[in-house]
């Protein structure tokens, strides 16, 4: 359990990183954003997914330049 902990918490990607850039963005907790993501694929899949996916194709907008 420790390691899926440390896992969750680790900014690096899983799927397409959106929790973890939504999280660096608002200042938020990654490891918390991740659980949010979890929790509404489990009850709301389809929708969750694709919200998920087109957050993905945003993240890049998301990124300040450097």
């Amino acid at each position: 359990m420790k390691r899926v902990k440390a896992r969750m918490e680790s900014p690096e990607r899983l799927v397409c990183g959106v929790a973890a850039d939504m999280a660096s963005k608002f200042g938020w907790s990654c490891f918390w954003t991740r659980m949010v993501w979890v929790g509404v694929t489990v009850f709301m899949p389809s929708v969750s997914l694709l919200i998920y996916f087109v957050l993905a194709l945003l993240a890049e907008q998301w990124k300040k330049p450097v």
